[in-house]
């Protein structure tokens, strides 16, 4: 598949800015279904060709969306003051006030849901770039009260999972809306736990891992061959963190 051109005129840009409203809108209105690319190319008044070169599958337009919703969100979060006396009040607010605004959306929330979850590798780096822009809207309304603790920030990609899985329970019909709203809260209640005990967990985790690495290991006395030969070293505990985001 054609990698996607990126627009770097302003004439470019206004035309995808086109697509990316057109089918914003359609999306809204009779949902994945109803969103073609001959059709979404009239509506945006841009040639076929133009289309294709810029989002050469429906995909890239589902994606192009998420990323100028989130971008939009981020930028929203900047210039706000978030409600909430504590960092898990921020953030239980801020993915509670996302929960309601894909309740207004559904058929918009279940396209982009999809395209999120279901797409396929080759959309891995506008996927991360996507994951990486939520976590920077939840570490801002977090840190509005001053910077959180690396266990918190650890934390925060754990409750957005969390927030994921309880939004596509919903729009699967599997959850009500008042059972998502109960996962997401009670998922924002790790942000209350103890940081001694999140190192405890992360260790304890690793330890595992390494564990069974080792047990995975042939044998040099069940295998000769083996023992003349150097096995592979453990690699070394890392704690996960944040590097990419500021």
């Amino acid at each position: 598949m054609a990698a996607p051109a990126t627009p770097s005129t302003q004439a470019q840009r206004e035309r995808y800015g086109r697509v990316v409203q057109a089918a914003t809108s359609t999306l809204s209105a009779g949902g994945e279904d109803a969103l073609q690319m001959k059709e979404l190319a009239q509506k945006a008044d841009v040639s076929l060709a133009t289309l294709y070169r810029y989002f050469p599958s429906k995909d890239h337009v589902l994606l192009a969306i998420a990323v100028d919703h989130y971008d939009r969100a981020y930028r929203r979060v900047l210039t706000e003051t978030p409600s909430g006396r504590t960092v898990r009040e921020r953030v239980t607010n801020q993915l509670l006030r996302e929960f309601r605004a894909g309740q207004r959306n559904q058929r918009l929330t279940a396209a982009l849901s999809r395209a999120l979850t279901e797409t396929s590798s080759h959309y891995s780096e506008v996927i991360e770039h996507l994951e990486n822009l939520q976590t920077r809207i939840r570490r801002v309304v977090a840190e509005a009260d001053g910077p959180i603790s690396e266990q918190q920030r650890r934390v925060l990609p754990i409750i957005g999972q969390i927030f994921v899985a309880a939004s596509r329970r919903w729009l699967a019909g599997i959850a009500s809306a008042s059972d998502a709203r109960f996962q997401i809260t009670v998922g924002c209640r790790l942000l209350d736990v103890a940081d001694e005990l999140v190192d405890e967990d992360e260790d304890a985790a690793h330890a595992t891992s390494a564990d069974m690495h080792t047990a995975m290991r042939p044998n040099p006395a069940s295998n000769p061959t083996a023992a003349a030969s150097p096995s592979p070293s453990t690699p070394p505990v890392r704690r996960f963190t944040d590097e990419r985001l500021p």
